[in-house]
């Protein structure tokens, strides 16, 4: 998404959200969020005006096009370049009735008023239509600028009317957000008994909830249909990544169902602790080489504001001061990864996930390692005669999540460097036809090697499907 912003390009997102009717049809609402401060504004009459050409083509397993729509979003005029409504996002939305299956939405998007020219950038997600509900369902969730519970020009919805922020769940600087879901036949599941809705705010890295962001709505008996939302004064947290978690309990507090929706917060308000150059001299003493290496296994580790402060800095004293910091801020949270932890993944990384092009750290496998640790098992796959050589990494159990896999692949079988394929990871890269790829024959007859890399390269947008709708689905 940086690279849009450099190259001055529309910045723009792409929201499949999931509902159910009372007769528990399943249909997508298909939210299109254009930032305004993204486009070109020009004059018209006593105002600018600005507009996106987009292209929607939707396609089903089969590769074959179920859907496609090409149209002009006009954004409202403003009254001068730097009018407030210059600073908004603006939602289009759209209802698809589809039938079960898993879809790929390909979205085109282009400002005709760009310059030096216009150009085209294209955002990929995609998503799964369940089966018909016959009984308890939930939605997907949404998420909407918290504040007034009414808001003018918003998504109007079941009688609530929601400033949406479509930014496929990525938060900068907020104060509160919103979040609406709905659920479907409760009595189905619990019968006359009273329920209520309980959300917990979990940390999906450490997979701990966040103290005092456990709330609960009051408890009500059961019917066909509710709409509910939470409000969450998220000003307060730190940048990372989180879970809002939504679980239906009987009055007795026995969970009953639960799903979730991933965030991502973005704090420009979040200060380093103090620290000097004498403390890292007598506590580290690093040579600057050195410090340089471990401050890019680092990057993985740091938050969204660590890691752009990161990037600021120069000089050696500046990097001394900002390496005590990040550690002396980690050490002041109980279960938090410690530097001696962190530099025996990183020698690990080093010596054992190297390649010929690229030092072990900056490797997939080598980056793998450091954020997440050693896994509980590593399945290696190198003569099957039909196959590219992979490794199958399984962790039991990473914050929140159990079971994840990491399945990495030798596409060249020349520099050993291994990429990511797939994992089921939240957040990481996903594909569903990993094991498709591994097939020699059928990359080397198709390009398919080539295009996942072009794919997950993030030249394009890549938004990925991190939302649970009432089944449980093998991603391996």
């Amino acid at each position: 998404m940086l690279a849009a912003l450099f190259w001055l390009q529309v910045l723009f997102y792409v929201e499949p959200v999931r509902f159910f009717t009372l007769e528990g049809e399943p249909y997508v609402e298909l939210f299109l969020g254009v930032d305004a401060t993204s486009v070109r504004y020009v004059p018209e009459g006593d105002g600018y005006k600005a507009q996106v050409d987009f292209l929607l083509l939707l396609k089903n397993q089969l590769d074959e096009a179920v859907y496609a729509d090409k149209f002009r979003f006009i954004l409202p005029v403003v009254r001068d370049t730097m009018a407030p409504e210059r600073q908004r996002l603006y939602v289009d939305v759209r209802r698809l009735r589809l039938p079960q299956g898993v879809y790929t939405l390909e979205v085109e998007g282009m400002d005709p008023h760009q310059l030096p020219r216009p150009q085209k950038v294209k955002a990929v997600t995609q998503f799964e239509v369940p089966a018909k509900s016959a009984g308890f369902g939930y939605s997907d969730l949404l998420y909407a600028r918290g504040g007034q519970a009414s808001t003018p020009k918003g998504y109007e919805r079941h009688g609530l009317n929601l400033d949406l922020w479509i930014t496929n769940g990525f938060f900068t600087d907020p104060d509160t957000l919103r979040l609406y879901g709905e659920i479907y036949h409760v009595d189905s599941l619990i019968g006359g008994e009273p329920y209520y809705l309980r959300l917990r705010l979990v940390d999906a890295q450490t997979g701990a909830d966040v103290p005092g962001f456990t709330f609960q709505r009051r408890p009500r008996r059961p019917g066909p249909f509710e709409a509910f939302t939470f409000t969450l004064p998220v000003a307060q947290l730190s940048s990372g990544i989180y879970l809002t978690q939504i679980e239906l309990c009987r009055n007795t507090g026995e969970v009953l169902a639960s799903w979730y929706r991933r965030f991502h917060l973005f704090t420009t308000r979040e200060p380093l602790p103090q620290a000097s150059e004498a403390e890292y001299d007598s506590q580290y003493g690093f040579p600057e080489k050195l410090l340089d290496e471990y401050l890019e296994g680092l990057y993985y580790l740091a938050t969204p504001t660590e890691r752009s402060f990161q990037k600021t800095l120069k000089s050696f004293a500046e990097k001394k001061v900002y390496f005590v910091a990040f550690w002396k801020k980690r050490a002041e949270r109980p279960g938090s990864l410690s530097f001696q932890e962190f530099r025996q993944r990183f020698e690990y990384a080093r010596q054992h996930f190297k390649s010929s092009i690229r030092p072990g750290w900056r490797t997939d496998r080598g980056r793998v390692f450091i954020q997440y640790g050693p896994p509980n098992d590593m399945q290696f796959y190198f003569n099957e005669p039909d196959k590219y050589p992979y490794q199958i990494w399984v962790y039991n159990q990473i914050g929140a999540q159990s079971s994840v896999i990491f399945v990495f692949y030798d596409p060249d079988l020349i520099t050993g460097e291994y990429p990511l394929l797939h994992s089921n990871k939240i957040g990481e890269l996903q594909n569903r036809n990993w094991r498709a790829f591994l097939l020699r024959a059928r990359a080397a007859a198709t390009g398919e090697t080539e295009a996942f890399h072009r794919f997950g390269s993030g030249g394009a947008f890549i938004f990925r499907d991190d939302q649970t709708i009432g089944f449980t689905r093998d991603d391996r």
